[in-house]
């Protein structure tokens, strides 16, 4: 079994264009799950949403899906703004969808253990998994997560890493659209049953992204000379 797991696409259509290009490069895998963040503070929000839905596959609700949902939960007149420009770059029909989505996707391995994805923790959207986090903190936030979970799947940090605490997997498949571990491509996940246990790969992927800063600035995206300079830096 393969699975291929893409996180926080962030509206960013060349992006995930190229990390698709690049998953159909490899082995083929059984199913591939979107784990939140399709459209916010990118160039192309509607594209991205197209193309998702186009996979006919599993995705998840992130954190910036519930803000463009909820727009009147939001603080910040910044942030209000890319939002307000978001839902009427989707309409009506893109918020809908984005209101739907489910907070986690289980994976059953009839062969072993299951795999759980969510978009930050299995507690709530928000709260990220770092890679240095305590046992004490992960003992609460994982608190949940069932003996027959093998491998725990998420984005949100945008900062790709493996980390394995006792018998489960940690796989933080990064992002996509917008990473910021100061490696500016695309970044995504590949889950591959082998000899009894889950293997990760962590795939970076080349795209233009003179290309992309060309649409932030041409979209009418608010604040966009300061999305182009998170893009171009890939760092908090």
């Amino acid at each position: 079994m393969r699975i291929a797991i893409i996180s926080d696409i962030h509206g960013n259509q060349v992006a995930l264009e190229a990390v698709l290009q690049d998953l159909d490069s490899q082995p083929p895998v059984d199913q591939i799950i979107i784990a939140g963040d399709l459209c916010l503070n990118g160039p192309r929000p509607k594209e991205v949403l197209d193309i998702v839905q186009g996979l006919h596959c599993p995705v998840i609700q992130g954190n910036v899906d519930k803000e463009v949902v909820d727009d009147n939960g939001v603080s910040g007149p910044k942030k209000r703004n890319i939002i307000a420009w978001t839902r009427e770059q989707i309409g009506r029909e893109g918020i809908d969808y984005l209101a739907q989505l489910p907070f986690s996707h289980r994976i059953h391995n009839p062969d072993g253990s299951d795999i759980l994805v969510v978009h930050a923790n299995p507690q709530n959207v928000e709260q990220a998994i770092f890679p240095n986090a305590q046992d004490e903190e992960l003992t609460e936030l994982l608190a949940s997560v069932e003996q027959n979970v093998g491998a725990l799947v998420f984005g949100h940090l945008h900062i790709p890493y493996i980390r394995r605490w006792h018998s489960l997997l940690l796989f933080d498949v990064g992002s996509c659209g917008l990473p910021r571990d100061e490696d500016v491509r695309a970044s995504y996940g590949i889950l591959n049953w082998r000899n009894g246990t889950w293997d990760p790969e962590i795939r970076r992927v080349e795209y233009s992204l003179d290309k992309v800063i060309k649409q932030l600035k041409k979209c009418g995206i608010p604040h966009s000379d300061k999305r182009a300079k998170i893009l171009s830096n890939a760092r908090y």
